[in-house]
């Protein structure tokens, strides 16, 4: 899978993001359709990676479950997490 290319590949050993620790895990938004509701979580989840001061207030595996819960009625964002080995919004360790 990816997370092993990037640990064993050496064409993306010189990547910056992986010389610097800084890989991280977004949910998968397409399984056999767009599920736009993985694709929000996953906005706010970068916005809060990159710009930590302005989604200061932002918690991304709850506002992942606020979006879930509009969009399919019920928090989800752990139960999806678990089919990932909960590596979603989580910083994946590449070395």
């Amino acid at each position: 899978g990816a997370i092993g290319e990037l640990k064993t590949n050496p064409a993306y050993a010189g990547l910056k993001a992986v010389k610097n620790g800084n890989v991280f895990g977004v949910l998968p938004y397409n399984y056999y359709s767009v599920n736009y509701e993985s694709v929000l979580a996953d906005a706010y989840f970068v916005g809060k990676v990159l710009y930590p001061d302005q989604f200061a207030d932002v918690d991304p595996k709850q506002k992942a479950d606020e979006i879930y819960s509009k969009f399919v009625g019920k928090p989800a964002f752990s139960e999806i997490n678990k089919s990932y080995k909960d590596l979603g919004f989580a910083k994946i360790p590449v070395s």
